[in-house]
C-alpha cells in the first residue's frame, strides 16, 4: 500500500458548483464539515456533481438520513470501561472536543454508508422513475465544529506511526479515517483509542455488526432508489470515473460502520459533562 494518502478537494478550496454541494451536503448532514467520501468524489472529474444531483431528492427529503440514523441506532458494541488513565490527563474542555468529534462520526457515517448504498446502485445501472418523495423535512441543527484532520506527514515520527495504525487502502493509496485524524490532535487519546479498538477492529461482535449494518443499509437502499424521480440530464461518470467512485463506496461501506461503532465507543468511554 503506498504511503500517500487519498487525494480529496479541501473545504477551503473548492469554488463555484463543488462549494455549493458542500455547503448543502453540511445542512443536509447536520454536521459543520464535508467528508472525505465527499471530498475524494469531487477529484473526480463530474463525479461528485452527477452524484449529488441524482441522489438530491433523496438527502433534501430527509429518507436517507433518517433511515441510517434508524438503522445505526442498533448498532453498538458493549460499553468500555471507563478511560480513567487518558481522561485523568485531559481538561473538560479536551473531553467535550473529543465527544464532539465522536457524536460528529455516529452522525454522519451512517449517512455517508446509506448515501454510497444508493449511489453503487445508480453507478451499476439502476435507472429508477419513482414518483420522488412528498413533504418537507427539517435537519437536525448542526453540531459545534471540529478542530481538523490532522496531516500525517507533520507529525514526528511515533506519533504519525500510532495514526497510521488505523490506515486502510483506497484505490492504490492510504486512507486514514477522519475521525483518527481528528482525534490525533490528542496523541495520549489516541494512543489508547489504538490499544483499545485493536483487539476489537477484527472481533466476531465487531465484524457481525459491522457487516449486519451494510446489509440493511443496502436493503433499505433499493427502496430508497425506486423512488427517485429519475437520473441528472448530465452525463453519467465514464467506465473509468465509476470504477474510481465505486472503489471508494466499497471502502465506505467497511469503514462507515466502524466510524459509527467506534464513533459510539468513544462516547461511551469518556464522561459527560
Amino acid at each position: 500500500m503506498s504511503q500517500d494518502l487519498l487525494p480529496e478537494l479541501p473545504e477551503s478550496t473548492a469554488s463555484g458548483r463543488i462549494a455549493a454541494i458542500y455547503q448543502e451536503v453540511r445542512v443536509f448532514s447536520g454536521v459543520p464539515y464535508v467528508s472525505s467520501m465527499q471530498r475524494y468524489l469531487a477529484t473526480l472529474p463530474g463525479v461528485l456533481e452527477w452524484a449529488w444531483d441524482a441522489m438530491r431528492p433523496a438527502l433534501v427529503s430527509g429518507v436517507v438520513q433518517q433511515t441510517a440514523w434508524r438503522l445505526a441506532r442498533s448498532a453498538r458494541l458493549e460499553s468500555p470501561p471507563p478511560a480513567d488513565t487518558v481522561v485523568s490527563g485531559l481538561s473538560a474542555g479536551d473531553v467535550a472536543a473529543i465527544r464532539t468529534i465522536a457524536a460528529n462520526f455516529v452522525r454522519v457515517s451512517p449517512v455517508n454508508l446509506m448515501t454510497g448504498a444508493c449511489l453503487r446502485l445508480l453507478l451499476t445501472g439502476t435507472k429508477p422513475a419513482g414518483g420522488g418523495f412528498v413533504g418537507g423535512w427539517t435537519p437536525p441543527p448542526m453540531l459545534p465544529p471540529m478542530p481538523g484532520n490532522v496531516d500525517p506527514a507533520a507529525l514526528p515520527a511515533a506519533e504519525r506511526a500510532v495514526l497510521m495504525r488505523f490506515a486502510t487502502e483506497m484505490n492504490g493509496a492510504a486512507f486514514v479515517p477522519a475521525l483518527y485524524r481528528q482525534l490525533a490532535h490528542w496523541p495520549a487519546v489516541l494512543a489508547w483509542l489504538a490499544d483499545a479498538l485493536e483487539p476489537l477492529l477484527h472481533a466476531e461482535p465487531t465484524v457481525a455488526a459491522g457487516a449486519r449494518l451494510r446489509a440493511e443499509a443496502r436493503d433499505a437502499a433499493a427502496g430508497i432508489v425506486a423512488r427517485l424521480p429519475g437520473l441528472p440530464g448530465t452525463d453519467p461518470p465514464d467506465s473509468a470515473m465509476t470504477a474510481r467512485a465505486l472503489g471508494a463506496i466499497d471502502r465506505y461501506a467497511h469503514t462507515s460502520p466502524e466510524m459509527t461503532l467506534f464513533g459510539q465507543f468513544i462516547l461511551d468511554a469518556l464522561p459527560e459533562g
